[in-house]
């Protein structure tokens, strides 16, 4: 099978699940992956020969991608920034929305510079804490997460990207946990906030596959983990601390007053695509 051909009937299974043009970047991923070559490269290459084993791991990626399980998944690879993170259903995908959240806290101007301790809670792959560490290896970064699992997946990453990261198990809905984690000067957070009763409008290959632990929240308290996080900054931020959290933009209004009655000053920014996607709050 030719990289030509395996690219058109890759694309021809994934119009199937897939628009158009999410159909062909993943199949680009797919065939950089297997071949080692950027699109350019294949396509004056077009005509070679995938290998019996290149053949046989393509069949197996898009038996499993017409099943709607994510690429990133399939590949156990997911870029942030300009860095590769190993994923694997034990962990959300990282995405763009993210990326803008953690360049906000990167470019603002109360970081104190060397030493600044920062925490990320519900840490996941890592990916968070680990850009930040690779961009600034003064701070003192640390991660947080309620999943041995994930950890160990964001230990993975800081070694493969060669970071030193403090992680951290805990279960912030449970207060008793607070006293292992220490004080600190910033907060980012990417926190579960999809009310249940918002499942089954997700896509198949989100519902199905990413942890339900890091996506959904009660109906009756979609902004919970908002609160968890107010209240630990409230014993652990210090003075003039601030926090940097990504938000449903559903819920802007009430997280903003939540925060706002509680002693913190908001800034709200939308993301690339003009929804109220993450806020900074001030300690006051």
């Amino acid at each position: 099978m030719t990289i030509e051909i395996a690219n058109r009937l890759l694309l021809s299974s994934l119009s199937e699940v897939y628009d158009e043009r999410e159909a062909a970047s993943i199949s680009s991923m797919v065939l950089e992956h297997l071949t080692g070559m950027p699109k350019n490269l294949r396509l004056l290459q077009k005509t070679d020969l995938l290998s019996p084993k290149q053949e046989e791991l393509f069949r197996s990626y898009m038996g499993e991608l017409v099943n709607h399980r994510p690429v990133q998944y399939v590949l156990n690879e997911a870029w942030f920034g300009s860095m590769p993170f190993y994923v694997d259903e034990n962990v959300l995908i990282p995405r763009p929305e993210t990326e803008e959240l953690v360049e906000w806290l990167l470019k603002d101007n109360s970081l104190r510079g060397p030493g600044t301790i920062i925490m990320d809670i519900g840490t996941g792959s890592g990916c968070i804490p680990v850009y930040i560490k690779k961009k600034r290896k003064d701070f003192n970064v640390m991660g947080l997460d309620i999943s041995e699992a994930a950890l160990e997946i964001a230990k993975k990453n800081a070694e493969k990207q060669d970071v030193h990261i403090h992680f951290f198990q805990c279960d912030i809905r449970d207060q008793n946990q607070w006293g292992k984690i220490p004080a600190m000067h910033m907060i980012i957070s990417n926190p579960p906030y999809i009310p249940e009763k918002q499942k089954q409008i997700l896509e198949k290959h989100v519902r199905d596959f990413e942890p339900g632990l890091a996506l959904f929240v009660p109906d009756d308290d979609p902004i919970i983990f908002y609160k968890l996080i107010g209240y630990m900054a409230l014993q652990k931020l210090m003075p003039g601390g601030a926090l940097f959290l990504e938000i449903h933009h559903d819920y802007a209004k009430d997280i903003i007053d939540w925060y706002e009655k509680n002693g913190f000053s908001l800034e709200l920014r939308k993301d690339f695509s003009g929804n109220n996607r993450m806020i900074k709050a001030d300690r006051i």
